[in-house]
C-alpha cells in the first residue's frame, strides 16, 4: 500500500502542470507584438524634424567628443529639400573624420495648412515674421542655457527650428533646437592655450566628467572680470558668420541674448515698414573709444545687404577667423562687430527707444521719455518676467483684439501703475535728476571754478591782441596827425612862396638896389635860422601828440581794469551759478529732508535718499530693490509724489491716441 501511493504522486503533479499550462495558453494576451508599419513610421518621422532630433540625440549621447553640424543648406523652395552635412573637429577625445559628408537627405513634409481664421494673434505673428523672412539669433552661454526652458513653454512655443538659431559655447540641445558651438572655429591652438578659453575648456570638462555645468556660473558683480565674459566676446562674429552660412536667403536677422524679450508683432510691424536691400546695422547705439555700436543685449538687426557686405560671396572669406587675434584688442564683441562693419562701409543706425537696454520695472517713463513709442526689445528680464510679459500679451490680445501695437505706457499701466506707493524701504526708484549731496555741491563748485578759471585763461589770451588792437589804433593817429600837419606846412609853404614871388615882382619894378655883403649873410643866417626853428617845432609837436596818446591809452586802460576785475569777481560770485534753496541745501540730511527738495520742485515726481544723498527724478520709474549695505548700515528708501504722476498720467493731453514710429521708420 505505501508503495503505490508514492507511486501516485508524480501523475498527481503532471497533472497539476498540464491543467496550468492549458490555463495560460486559453487566457493569453491577443496581438501582443503588433505589426509593423513603415507607412506610419515615415509619417511620424517626417512630421517630427528628424534631422534635430537625431542633431540633438547625437550631441547628448556623445558628450565627451565635439561633433557639429556645419550648415543646413536649403535649395529652391519649390524643392524643398534640405541637406544637413556633419563635421568633426580633431580632439583629445574625437578621431578626425572627413568632413563635408553628407548623412542624411529628406524632404520636409509640412503639416497641412491652417486657415488664418484658426490662428491665434500670436501664431498670426509668428507667420508674419516668416513672411518677412525674419530670423531669430539667441546668444546664450552653456552656464545660463537653462535660463531659456521658460521661453520653449512662452514665447518660443510657435517658432520651427527654422525660425530660430541659438548659439552657445557648448553644443546642446533644447527641447526641439539644437544649440550650436559658436566657437567650434575658432583655432584649436588658441582654445587649448589662451587664458580667455579657460571657462571653454572648463565647460568640457565639466560635460565630459558629467558634472553639473550651472555651477561655473559667476556673479554679476564681478563684471568685466568674469571668465565668461572674457569668452563671449569671441563669439559675436563668428556667430554671425555661422548664421549666414545657414540662412543666407533670411532678409532680416535679430540677434538678441538670454535675457533678451522681444515683441514679435512690434517687430514684424517695424521691420516691414524698412528695405532689407539696403545695408542696415540696427540697435541702441552705445559709444566706446569714439566708436559707435549697438549694445549686444539691447538686440540688433542686420539687413540682408548688411550681411552680405560683411560676408558675400565677393568679400574676403575667413572674417571670423581674422578677427580671432584682433580681439584682444578690444573689450566686446559687440564693438568688434561694429568695426567689422564699419570697415565694410556700414554704420550703426540708432533704433531706440524701440529697442531698448531696460525693462518694464526701470524704463523712464514721462515728460520727454517713453510712453506712446512702441517696444520692440527688452533687455535684463529674468524668467518669471517673462513668463508674467508673456501672460500680458496673451491677456491683452483677448481683452484688446483691435489694440495697436504694444507701446511703452501699456507696460506702465499693467506692471508699474499698480505697484506705486508713497513710500519704499531697502529700494532705488532710480532717480536720475538733480543730485543733492555735500560731496555732490563740492563736486560742482569745483566744477564752475574750473569753467570760470577757464574764462579767465582766455580772457588773459585775449588782452594781449586788444593792446596791439589799441597800439595799432594809435599809431594811426598820429600817423593821420603828422600827414595833417605836413599838409598845412606844405599849403603854409606855398602861401609864403606866393607872398615872396609877389614881393619880388614888386622889388623887380623898383629900381634894384645891390645887397651888401653883410645883408646877404645876415639873410642867409635868418633863413637857417627859420627851417632850425621849423624842424624843432615840429619835433616838439611829434613829442606832444605821442605824449598825449600814451596818456590818453594809460587812462583808458587804468579805466578798463576796474571793469575787468569787477567782470572776474563777478563771474566768481555765486549769484553768477544758480544758488540753492535752503530746502535744497538740507535735502541731503534725512528723507523727509529730500521729500521735501521734491515737493518744492514743480517738475519733480519721485526721489531716492541714501549713502547722504538725495536724488529728485523730473520722469518716474518703479526701480529696484537695494538690499541694506553690509557693514555700513546705508539704507535706500524711495518716495513718489503719486498725485503728480497720476495727474500727469490721466490729462488727455498724454493719451496716446497712436503709436508713435521714429520719422525715419515712418519714411522707410
Amino acid at each position: 500500500m505505501p508503495q503505490s501511493r508514492f507511486r501516485r504522486v508524480p501523475g498527481n503533479i503532471v497533472i497539476l502542470l498540464a491543467f496550468i499550462l492549458l490555463t495560460i495558453f486559453f487566457f493569453r494576451p491577443h496581438q501582443q507584438f503588433p505589426k509593423f508599419d513603415a507607412g506610419s513610421l515615415k509619417s511620424y518621422l517626417n512630421g517630427t524634424h528628424p534631422i534635430q532630433k537625431l542633431q540633438a540625440l547625437a550631441s547628448d549621447l556623445t558628450p565627451e567628443c565635439e561633433a557639429v553640424i556645419q550648415s543646413i543648406i536649403m535649395t529652391e523652395t519649390q524643392t524643398e529639400y534640405i541637406t544637413a552635412i556633419e563635421t568633426q573637429t580633431q580632439t583629445q577625445t574625437c578621431p578626425l573624420l572627413p568632413t563635408l559628408t553628407p548623412f542624411l537627405e529628406m524632404p520636409i513634409v509640412h503639416p497641412p495648412p491652417v486657415s488664418s481664421e484658426d490662428l491665434t494673434p500670436e501664431q498670426l505673428s509668428i507667420a508674419r515674421l516668416r513672411t518677412l523672412g525674419i530670423t531669430l539669433i539667441i546668444k546664450t552661454g552653456a552656464q545660463e542655457v537653462s535660463h531659456l526652458s521658460i521661453a520653449i513653454g512662452t514665447t518660443l512655443r510657435y517658432l520651427d527650428p527654422s525660425d530660430l538659431l541659438i548659439f552657445s559655447d557648448l553644443q546642446s540641445s533644447l527641447g526641439p533646437f539644437l544649440i550650436h558651438d559658436a566657437l567650434r572655429n575658432v583655432d584649436q591652438a588658441l582654445k587649448e592655450t589662451d587664458p580667455d578659453f579657460a571657462i571653454y575648456r572648463d565647460i568640457r570638462r565639466y560635460q565630459r566628467t558629467g558634472q553639473d555645468i550651472s555651477e561655473l556660473k559667476e556673479e554679476r558683480a564681478k563684471g568685466d572680470g568674469r571668465a565668461g565674459w572674457k569668452l563671449d566676446k569671441y563669439k559675436f562674429i563668428h556667430m554671425v558668420e555661422q548664421t549666414f552660412e545657414m540662412r543666407p536667403g533670411s532678409k532680416w536677422y535679430v540677434f538678441v541674448e538670454t535675457d533678451s524679450y522681444v515683441m514679435w508683432s512690434n517687430l514684424a510691424s517695424w521691420l516691414a515698414k524698412l528695405d532689407s536691400s539696403k545695408p542696415l546695422y540696427l540697435g541702441a547705439p552705445v559709444m566706446l573709444g569714439g566708436q559707435a555700436f549697438a549694445h549686444g543685449g539691447s538686440g540688433y538687426v542686420l539687413s540682408n545687404a548688411a550681411m552680405n557686405k560683411l560676408l558675400g560671396e565677393d568679400q574676403p572669406q575667413g572674417l571670423a577667423g581674422s578677427w580671432d587675434k584682433r580681439m584682444k584688442q578690444h573689450c566686446c564683441g559687440d564693438l568688434a562687430l561694429a568695426i567689422a562693419l564699419k570697415e565694410k562701409g556700414v554704420d550703426v543706425q540708432g533704433a531706440g527707444p524701440m529697442v531698448h537696454g531696460e525693462k518694464p520695472a526701470t524704463f523712464s517713463y514721462g515728460p520727454g521719455e517713453l510712453w506712446c513709442q512702441p517696444v520692440v526689445t527688452m533687455h535684463h528680464v529674468l524668467p518669471h518676467e517673462v513668463s508674467a510679459i508673456w501672460r500680458f500679451e496673451r491677456r491683452r490680445e483677448v481683452l484688446e483684439p483691435l489694440a495697436n501695437e504694444t507701446i511703452f505706457s501699456d507696460l506702465y499701466f499693467h506692471f508699474v501703475e499698480p505697484l506705486l506707493v508713497d513710500v519704499r524701504e531697502n529700494w532705488d526708484n532710480m532717480a536720475h535728476g538733480t543730485t543733492y549731496s555735500v560731496e555732490e555741491r563740492e563736486k560742482q563748485e569745483i566744477k564752475w571754478a574750473e569753467e570760470d578759471k577757464k574764462k579767465e585763461d582766455e580772457a588773459e589770451k585775449q588782452k594781449p591782441k586788444e593792446g596791439e588792437k589799441e597800439k595799432a589804433e594809435a599809431d594811426k593817429k598820429i600817423k593821420l596827425l603828422e600827414e595833417e600837419k605836413l599838409k598845412n606846412e606844405k599849403l603854409k609853404d606855398e602861401k609864403d612862396r606866393s607872398e615872396k614871388q609877389k614881393n619880388d615882382k614888386t622889388k623887380d619894378e623898383m629900381p634894384k638896389k645891390e645887397k651888401t655883403p653883410e645883408e646877404k649873410l645876415k639873410e642867409e643866417k635868418a633863413k637857417e635860422e627859420k627851417i632850425k626853428a621849423k624842424a624843432k617845432m615840429a619835433k616838439e609837436n611829434e613829442a606832444a601828440i605821442a605824449k598825449e596818446e600814451k596818456a590818453k591809452a594809460a587812462e583808458e586802460a587804468k579805466n578798463d581794469k576796474p571793469k575787468e576785475e569787477h567782470q572776474s569777481i563777478t563771474k566768481r560770485t555765486p549769484s553768477n551759478h544758480p544758488p540753492q534753496t535752503p530746502l535744497e541745501a538740507a535735502a541731503h540730511l534725512s528723507f523727509e529732508d529730500c521729500g521735501r527738495a521734491c515737493s518744492a520742485d514743480p517738475k519733480c515726481f519721485q526721489y531716492v535718499h541714501g549713502n547722504r544723498a538725495c536724488k529728485v527724478g523730473h520722469t518716474f520709474r518703479l526701480g529696484k530693490y537695494a538690499p541694506p549695505g553690509k557693514g555700513d548700515g546705508i539704507e535706500w528708501r524711495s518716495g513718489w509724489n503719486l498725485t503728480r504722476i497720476r495727474a500727469w498720467t490721466g490729462d488727455k493731453q498724454n493719451a496716446c491716441t497712436e503709436t508713435k514710429w521714429p520719422d525715419w521708420v515712418v519714411r522707410g
